[in-house]
């Protein structure tokens, strides 16, 4: 599409570039054009269409970080994101088309069930909701069964759902919704894990390797791109932020002798607990093939990181 291209069509190339460009033209109300474009003849119309898609993903883009951002300031004054089983939000005039990605995102940021809610700016319709609810193990649906009497509807499965509601209703439904999942941690020990595939050195990685993996593509939800981890990773250069709105890191990490480029999108708020960290690390990441300028290299997505515990003496 108009602002990018790619060499060859893959799995994140489609995922992380092209639908989110498609993505954006039905959450902000015009997926008819998103349609066209899929369905029309290479030509002028069809380089219209792009540019103004692609125009619209970067408005979805400016929506999505200022909800973000409301979110995550509501959460530091309002609530204890430490100890609440979940995290109900709301703000008026939020878009409505972007909600679920944000829930999504403070979903994985904190580990838990996040509600996002939209409500009107005139304070007469209801409010809609989106939830997602991360790598938790929460069954979303059967919390949002539990507290239908709060609802005027609602839908979904188990990892997401859309919800009406009342302004009225949501305190009463923000308690009822976080005992829920309350009694799910409780009742099934669910606790958020990070799935590791293998231990792998970053000294190992190099194309070849890359090759070996990219033979298990194509990667997504059914079968999700391995999730490997080191041990003694430490910072080769500062870690910092990027990106137009800056919400991206990108830092260079040294395991040895080998040193290497990571990037973690959305996560800019590592970048100063990351300079911070005085010892050394452990890492759970995604290598990756990046092609600048026809330059093929090895580099990683930064899944999760802590401090290495030091081992007693």
């Amino acid at each position: 599409m108009a602002s990018f291209q790619v060499s060859e069509l893959t799995t994140e190339s489609v995922s992380f570039t092209l639908a989110p460009r498609l993505n954006a033209a039905g959450r902000l109300g015009q997926a008819p054009l998103a349609i066209e474009l899929m369905t029309i003849e290479a030509g002028e119309r069809a380089g219209m269409l792009a540019e103004y898609i692609d125009g619209l993903n970067g408005t979805r883009d400016t929506l999505q970080r200022s909800v973000q951002l409301a979110a995550q300031k509501q959460i530091k004054e309002q609530f204890d994101a430490e100890s609440d089983a979940a995290l109900v939000l709301g703000g008026v005039g939020w878009h409505a088309g972007v909600i679920g990605v944000v829930a999504g995102r403070l979903a994985e940021q904190y580990a838990k069930p996040v509600i996002i809610l939209s409500l009107d700016q005139a304070g007469k319709a209801d409010a809609v909701g989106s939830g997602r609810v991360g790598g938790t193990g929460v069954n979303l649906f059967e919390a949002l069964q539990e507290c239908e009497n709060r609802l005027v509807r609602f839908g979904g499965h188990p990892a997401a759902g859309g919800l009406t509601i009342s302004e009225s209703e949501i305190e009463a439904f923000r308690g009822d919704f976080c005992e829920a999942v309350a009694r799910q941690w409780a009742e099934q020990e669910i606790e958020p894990t990070i799935q590791i595939d293998a231990e792998a050195p970053l000294g190992q990685l190099n194309l070849h390797i890359m090759k070996q993996i990219e033979t298990m593509a194509p990667f997504g939800a059914g079968n999700p791109r391995p999730i490997l981890m080191g041990r003694g990773v430490e910072l080769a250069e500062p870690a910092k932020k990027m990106g137009k709105s800056e919400r991206h890191l990108t830092v260079r990490l040294k395991q040895g002798d080998k040193v290497i480029r990571g990037v973690a999108f959305g996560a800019a708020d590592w970048c100063d607990p990351l300079n911070d960290c005085a010892g050394p690390l452990e890492i759970a990441y995604r290598p990756v093939i990046n092609e600048f300028r026809g330059y093929k290299s090895v580099e990683i997505h930064l899944v999760d990181w802590r401090e290495q515990a030091v081992a007693p003496a």
